[in-house]
This record gives structure tokens, C-alpha cells and sequence, in this order.
């Protein structure tokens, strides 16, 4: 029997758009008959290139937020843009080249750059094209009118999408596929002990996703000083952060750099202060963990956090001076945390990841693979 090929693109912009892919890859080949590639066709063909432009990313939200923020904004709502005239014949032919050698039968998009490319070249290619959104905002540079299906973590999402000229029958509320390690919860207590934490005192968990982004040096000095609280601050690829903070933390900071069980740290910890990334709220939100958020990126973040505030699930803090007192406030409000529990559970979609995979075979069906 032949498997049937599923290729899951990603860009190296962030961690977020390739801990989908991964986690869409786990949930397709629960299925013999299917084989699930991941890639990231311009980091391989171009990794200078590649590196450079993640480069410019970071050092853009780090010095000129604003700018980035206003970028964002500017363009939000303006369909069809000038992305492909930006890219050229070459670039296309590339990638169309990329796609054909690996002959799949669907291919999904988890970055609006690939997205816009293959829906260009739709015209000419006779493969389904589907598009995964990692954050809980739409932004035009997604809206592509050969596109076969979309993926969405929420209805405002749906309706938002509806608005911009995308049919209904092409939108999909699954959810943002997260791994499926984040559904399952385990005690508190237990993990606690198994990641060497003391069960009597508070943990908070501090992050600033994969690239360990915004003021964690701050936000660590200022909750350091109060014994009653442990903090596990994770600084993911970020090894100058994590040096800096080995040097300079007292006995109540565990650091980590990169680490595969974020999940364990959740559901040991009892609030966790972070950025409002799209993926890391989503494993969050579906731990039931209280969400504090700082430093958001302005564009995509803080469109995030408007979703998550208006949700009544998460607290910001603009001044990081005081975060020791309103984590304090938050960890003995004891009916405000419950609460928030309860909306997080609402707003939970259970495995997003086999939701998409399910709906994409059930379309196939009717189309080119047939299960």
C-alpha cells in the first residue's frame, strides 16, 4: 500500500510555527497509510539567508517595537498585498520545484509566507493547500483566495476571516494544534517532587517562549526577593540570557535554557508570566494555568492579549516594579483563580491537532487521497 505524503511547511520566525507542524506530523501518523513531512523549504535551500532575516526580526521587536507594532497595523486589513510581487520568478520556481519533488498530496502552511506562495501558485498546481493560524488574530497577509481550507483557534477568528472575504465552508474552529502531551493532566504534587520544587511554596513560571524574549531579567529580579515565592524561568534557545541569569539569581531561581517538557513545568507551577505568544497561551490555556503577561510584541502579541483579556483569562502588568505585589494579590484570590479556570476550560478545543488532520482526510476523500 502507498502512503499517502502530507507536507507541513513552517518558517524559523519564532519556535511557534514548527511546534505546530510538529505537532500536526505526531497526529497524521497515528494513521499507517499516511506519512507527514515537515519542512522549512527556505531554511534549507537558503540557511544564510534564512538566519538573516530572523535576525532582522528580532533585532527589529528588540530596538524599534513600535515601528514593528505600526507595521503590523498598517497592513492588517489590506487583502492581497504586495507580498508576491516582493518574491520573485526565481523564488517561486523554487519552491514549486520543492513541493512536486516531494509529490504530496496536501500540503499546510503554518506561516503566512508560504501560504502566500503556494496560493499563487495554486493556479497552476493541482494539490490542496491549507493554512494552520498560530495566534488568536487574522491578518490579511493569511488571506488568500486559493487557499482550500483555513484553521482557526476561535469563532471571532471564523467571523473576522467571514469579513475579509473568506467563505464559510472554508473555515475551521480546531483550535491551535498544540502537542498532545499539553491535554493530559497530571497532579501538581507529583510534579512538583519529579522536577525538584518544594511543595510548600508558590511556583511561578516565567518564559519568553522559544527565543526567551521581553524583560525576564527584570520580571526575575523583582520576584527573587520574596522567599515565599520559587520561580522556574525558562530561556529556551536564549544562551546569553540563560548565562547572565545563572550569574545573578538567588536560591529561590531554577533556569533552564531549551526544554521538551514545558508541560511537566505547567502543571507543577500555580501562574505562569510570559509574553502572549500564540502557541505557549494556548498550552497554557488548555492547563487551566493563570496567565500573566508582559512584554508583549506589538502587532500579533498584543492582539493576542486583547483576545485573552477579553476572555477575562489572563493579567497584564505594564510596570514590572510591581508584579511581586500583583502576583501576590492574583495567588490569594483564591475565587478570581477559579474563575479563570473555569473560562480556560470553555475555551478549550481537545486535541486541535487531529481535528485538522480528521477534517483534511475527510476532504481528501473527495478529492485526490483516497483512505
Amino acid at each position: 500500500m502507498n502512503k499517502k505524503k502530507i507536507l507541513i511547511l513552517y518558517e524559523d520566525i519564532g519556535t511557534g510555527h514548527k511546534r505546530t507542524a510538529l505537532a500536526l506530523k505526531k497526529a497524521f501518523e497515528k494513521y499507517d497509510n499516511i506519512e507527514a513531512f515537515v519542512a522549512n523549504p527556505f531554511g534549507e535551500k537558503f540557511p544564510g539567508l534564512s538566519n538573516l532575516t530572523a535576525q532582522i526580526y528580532l533585532k527589529t521587536i528588540k530596538l524599534t517595537p513600535d515601528l514593528y507594532g505600526y507595521l503590523y497595523e498598517m497592513e492588517r486589513d489590506k487583502i492581497e498585498r504586495k507580498i508576491n510581487k516582493l518574491v520573485g520568478i526565481s523564488v517561486y520556481k523554487f519552491i514549486k520545484d520543492y513541493v512536486l519533488d516531494y509529490a504530496p498530496d496536501a500540503i499546510i502552511c503554518t506561516h503566512p509566507f508560504s501560504c502566500s506562495i503556494l496560493s499563487h501558485m495554486k493556479k497552476n498546481l493541482d494539490i490542496p493547500v491549507y493554512a494552520i493560524l498560530t495566534d488568536y488574530d487574522v491578518h490579511a497577509y493569511w488571506i488568500h483566495w486559493y487557499i482550500d481550507g483555513y484553521f482557526v483557534g476561535s469563532e471571532e477568528m471564523k467571523n473576522q476571516m467571514m469579513e475579509m472575504g473568506i467563505k464559510e465552508d472554508k473555515i475551521y474552529v480546531t483550535g491551535i494544534p498544540i502537542d498532545e502531551a499539553f491535554y493530559k493532566k497530571n497532579d501538581k504534587t507529583e510534579m512538583k517532587k519529579k522536577l525538584n520544587f518544594d511543595l510548600n511554596k508558590t511556583l511561578i513560571l516565567i518564559m519568553g517562549g522559544g527565543l526567551g524574549l521581553g524583560n525576564i531579567k527584570k520580571a526575575v529580579k523583582v520576584l527573587q526577593k520574596n522567599e515565599d515565592l520559587q520561580l522556574a524561568v525558562i530561556c529556551g534557545y536564549n544562551n546569553n540570557l540563560k548565562n547572565t541569569l545563572l550569574e545573578n539569581t538567588g536560591k529561590n531561581v531554577s533556569v533552564y535554557g531549551h526544554v521538551d517538557n514545558v508541560h511537566e513545568f505547567m502543571d507543577a507551577s500555580d501562574i505562569l508570566i510570559t509574553k502572549s505568544g500564540g502557541l505557549t497561551i494556548t498550552e497554557a490555556i488548555t492547563k487551566r494555568l493563570p496567565i500573566v503577561v508582559f512584554d508583549p510584541i506589538p502587532g500579533q502579541e498584543e492582539r493576542n492579549l486583547k483576545f485573552l483579556l477579553k476572555k477575562r483569562i489572563a493579567l497584564r502588568i505594564k510596570d514590572i516594579d510591581t508584579l511581586d505585589k500583583k502576583i501576590f494579590t492574583l495567588i490569594n484570590d483564591k475565587t478570581k483563580l477559579e474563575k479563570i479556570s473555569e473560562r480556560m476550560a470553555e475555551l478549550t478545543i481537545m486535541y486541535s491537532a487531529d481535528k485538522v488532520c480528521e477534517i483534511i482526510i475527510k476532504k481528501s476523500q473527495k478529492n485526490i487521497i483516497n483512505l
